[in-house]
């Protein structure tokens, strides 16, 4: 009852509330239907009731055995999906910016340890990639949010990418380019930004248009 009332209070339902669907024959399991000539013969009577399956004590010498239940193609799922929706929960943007954090923590954080492209054929690229899943490890067992967003930050910063790439309202801005970029360019800034409310998603290019430049260095410090 406690998760059940935590997840009401995430989506902004009454605990009290009843959510079952009742609506159509047998409150909405369908017709019941009787063996009646090698056929399922269509009744409307309600389950349950008088009438039972076989396992439940049915038989057909009582004249009392259903057949079958079938659904009168009433669309239940309605029922339960809204039909307007406010966004994203508290609860579900906080795990979309921390999927943002790590994807990007590990993708860029990768390339710039090792000071090369993660795309490629050759030994560089392949070392990049083996860096890339133990920093995929690392992110996994990661429970501290401080850490999380600090690394999010620090990768952004190394690598020297814009962000311009706009995923929910809510959400961190990530770079449309993630390949890590060694050069002093404008439109690099090392700010967390979000995308606010009637942003156009996907790449917006008029946000982010600050200049800095920045040293590459190893993301666990070093020279």
């Amino acid at each position: 009852m406690a998760s059940y009332k935590k997840i009401c209070v995430e989506f902004g339902i009454d605990p009290s509330s009843d959510f079952r669907f009742t609506h159509g024959a047998s409150h909405g399991l369908g017709y019941i239907y009787f063996y009646v000539s090698g056929l399922g013969m269509k009744t409307k009577t309600t389950y349950p009731g008088y009438y039972k399956f076989s396992d439940e004590g049915g038989k057909g010498i009582n004249g009392n055995l259903i057949y079958y239940i079938e659904s009168e193609g009433m669309l239940q799922y309605d029922w339960f999906a809204l039909n307007i929706g406010t966004g994203l929960t508290q609860v579900g943007l906080l795990r979309i910016n921390q999927s943002i954090e790590a994807y990007v923590y590990c993708i860029m954080g990768s390339q710039v340890n090792l000071h090369s492209s993660i795309l490629g054929q050759g030994s560089r690229a392949k070392k990049v990639l083996r860096e890339f899943l133990a920093m995929v490890e690392e992110a996994i067992t990661q429970t501290n949010l401080a850490v999380s967003v600090q690394n999010y930050q620090n990768s952004l910063d190394q690598a020297k990418v814009r962000l311009n790439l706009a995923v929910c309202p809510g959400t961190w801005l990530l770079p449309a380019r993630m390949i890590i970029n060694i050069e002093n360019i404008v439109g690099y800034s090392d700010k967390l930004k979000q995308a606010f409310a009637g942003m156009k998603l996907g790449i917006s290019n008029g946000v982010d248009l600050g200049t800095k430049n920045a040293a590459l260095k190893l993301m666990a410090g070093g020279p």
